[in-house]
């Protein structure tokens, strides 16, 4: 199995990014995804160099910060303070001419990405958003202007214990599908959160899986993702099946 452990949000803060990259160096994690419109992007695209065997790739976002094209454009999708929405992006309907707006936006964090000398491996996004069915033409329409032939599945690893309903089940089959065509994209067989991986290793009920991608998220505060990282920490590697190899995208 080709293991993947995505830092996701690199360049939301400096404690983000010192978390992040010192998990790199413990070799805990092997990829991760930047958002390049946050405060500490910079940084963290000047310290990335030095981890040449992790993949780094563009966290798309449309719900956090200050956007980098016009806010006359996108302010639908904005809050009282003029900056991206969760919210806004939840009870906006997305018309052809938001849809633009999304795709202007997300091309200028790919290009601020790319000057600053990131070797752009992949795509995923904050919240999911590319997962979304109405902006589904939006990524495609960005892997084919930058040549990213790498994007980050949805969800298929669930915690312990819950099952896929069949309705959803249907619904993540037929974006896996859609998501390797048009143009030809590989993404991991597994995706989902490193504390449901761990708790099924524990318990040996994970599935077999040729490729797996795992998201963490290092320097966020919130009680769950620390107690995540505690167990990034633990001697989870030694449970590992002999045939399990950390990596990045870049196998992929």
């Amino acid at each position: 199995m080709h293991l993947i452990v995505n830092a996701d949000d690199l360049g939301a803060s400096p404690q983000i990014n010192d978390a992040a990259f010192d998990l790199m160096g413990a070799g805990l994690v092997t990829s991760a995804t930047m958002m390049c419109n946050a405060p500490a992007f910079e940084e963290a695209a000047k310290r990335a160099a030095k981890f040449d065997k992790c993949s780094f790739g563009v966290h798309l976002n449309l719900t956090q910060f200050e956007p980098l094209s016009s806010t006359d454009d996108l302010a639908p999708l904005l809050d009282e303070n003029w900056h991206l929405s969760k919210k806004t992006l939840e009870t906006t309907a997305l018309t052809p001419g938001l849809l633009l707006a999304a795709h202007g936006e997300l091309s200028r964090q790919v290009e601020r990405a790319l000057r600053a000398g990131v070797a752009v491996s992949h795509f995923d996004s904050h919240h999911h958003i590319h997962t979304i069915p109405a902006l589904y033409p939006v990524l495609k329409s960005l892997q084919r202007k930058f040549g990213i032939r790498r994007v980050r599945p949805n969800i298929n690893l669930l915690p312990r214990g819950q099952v896929m309903s069949g309705l959803r089940a249907c619904k993540s089959g037929l974006f896996r599908v859609a998501l390797r065509h048009f143009p030809p994209t590989r993404s991991p067989d597994g995706f989902g959160a490193f504390r449901d991986f761990h708790s099924r290793l524990e318990c040996g009920t994970l599935e077999c899986f040729r490729s797996l991608e795992l998201m963490v998220h290092p320097g966020t505060d919130t009680g769950s993702y620390k107690d995540e990282i505690a167990l990034l920490r633990s001697g989870w590697r030694a449970q590992l099946p002999s045939w399990t190899v950390l990596g990045s995208y870049h196998a992929l």
